[in-house]
């Protein structure tokens, strides 16, 4: 009995083969796969972070509806003042110069010469109105208040207000019959203004009175440039 305990070959041994063989591996080609997964997830969650990204136009239409949300956007989404006014502004102000020619269906002795001189007008007051405003804000709106507008952030902010309102005197152009109604809507491009004031860090302490700068601003600078061009290129053809 001793005999048998104390044995020295054992009663069961592994074939050499299967001592060398692990009992669990992981295939180089599983690895791969599960880099090339990883990557896929990387390159989905890019791709769907590029598709979701606002764009100017985008935010535009989103301050219009929920300004305080739009104005947040505006500032989270980082573009550059020549970005905004390449893919929103310029193009919503050829937009409203384009839409001078609507009068053509409404106005019987209206001619192309009209609409050409009449959409100049528009561009340029809109197009050198968001220059002249801002540079007048420089300069007349409370100290603590200027730095806003010399940033990019601050001409951003102008331009989408502006562009707002450029949308507006395409509308009034595009609809006249509607003009009793629609002449009021700049009012909403104050209270876009209004919500954007706390949104854009303008100090509490003059925060009132930078607000109805910046309103007198956009929407009466426009209005002068307007009055000045219509004065001198449509009123006196011969200048």
């Amino acid at each position: 009995m001793n005999d048998f305990f104390s044995m020295e070959e054992p009663l069961y041994q592994l074939p050499d083969d299967a001592e060398k063989d692990t009992l669990y591996t992981i295939d180089d080609d599983l690895e791969d796969m599960e880099e090339f997964d990883e990557e896929d997830e990387s390159d989905a969650g890019e791709s769907v972070a590029a598709k979701s990204a606002p764009s100017p136009p985008g935010i535009l239409i989103k301050t219009m509806l929920t300004p305080v949300e739009g104005w947040k956007s505006l500032r989270r989404a980082r573009f550059t003042k020549d970005e905004v006014a390449r893919k929103c502004f310029y193009p919503i102000v050829g937009f409203a110069a384009f839409s001078e020619g609507a009068s053509i269906f409404y106005e019987a002795n209206y001619s192309i010469s009209d609409w050409a001189i009449e959409g100049l007008c528009t561009f340029i007051t809109f197009f050198f109105g968001y220059f002249v405003a801002r540079l007048l804000g420089m300069h007349i709106l409370p100290a603590d208040s200027r730095a806003f507008l010399k940033k990019d952030i601050g001409g951003q902010f102008i331009m989408i207000a502006m562009s707002s309102l450029a949308l507006f005197w395409s509308a009034i152009q595009i609809v006249p019959m509607f003009d009793p109604v629609l002449v009021f809507l700049p009012i909403w491009t104050i209270y876009m203004i209004y919500k954007g004031a706390k949104v854009m860090r303008i100090p509490a302490e003059n925060r009132t009175k930078s607000i109805g700068l910046l309103c007198l601003l956009v929407i009466g600078v426009p209005i002068l440039c307007s009055y000045l061009l219509t004065e001198f290129l449509i009123s006196n053809p011969q200048i």
